[in-house]
């Protein structure tokens, strides 16, 4: 079934259109978000709950993509329980990695995922994000959009881990320059 034929299910109210969507897109949610939450029960949470934000958003919304829509409400529950389990200690894994990486070279007094919340901040990064090359908007949307290891971005790139690191140490100071630019630090 195609994403617009998911939509429309979605949008006269069918049931099975959360089923298709789960189908199509619920191993790469229960991934993504398991880069963040760590357990595959509190990713399988995140996906789930995330279904009902679909179900409850559409209608209203027509989203271009369905499943960068979804992925993204799946990431977005999936940050809100990391933060929620993780407000007195900063944990281990790859997103207090990618978040120091970030806050390291790219952000001012405030802390990153207070910045990353502000709306015109999304708004920017996405305009410098377009600019990008697509390699290198791919290799940091994988690093710190998805909070994907270094071994894992290297495996399905190709690239050796400290190519990766150089290069996103590169877009990063980019990205850094870019904001100064900006007015947003």
């Amino acid at each position: 079934m195609t994403e617009e034929q998911i939509i429309q299910r979605l949008l006269i109210r069918d049931e099975c259109g959360l089923d298709e969507l789960q189908q199509a897109y619920g191993a790469l949610a229960i991934t993504a978000a398991q880069r963040i939450v760590v357990t595959r029960e509190a990713a399988e949470e995140c996906m789930q709950d995330a279904l009902l934000a679909v179900w409850n958003s559409i209608p209203p919304q027509k989203p271009e993509s369905l499943k960068h829509y979804f992925l993204r409400l799946v990431r977005n529950r999936a940050l809100d329980e990391w933060r929620t389990t993780h407000r007195e200690k900063r944990g281990g894994g790859e997103l207090p990695l990618a978040l120091e990486e970030l806050d390291r070279d790219v952000a001012s007094e405030s802390s990153v995922e207070d910045e990353i919340a502000e709306k015109l901040l999304a708004e920017r990064v996405n305009v410098f994000l377009a600019r990008l090359p697509t390699r290198e908007r791919s290799l940091f949307l994988r690093r710190y959009y998805f909070f994907e290891p270094l071994e894992v971005i290297a495996a399905a790139t190709g690239l050796s881990k400290s190519n990766i690191s150089v290069i996103l140490f590169r877009v990063r100071k980019k990205l850094k320059a870019f904001m100064k630019k900006e007015e947003l630090l």
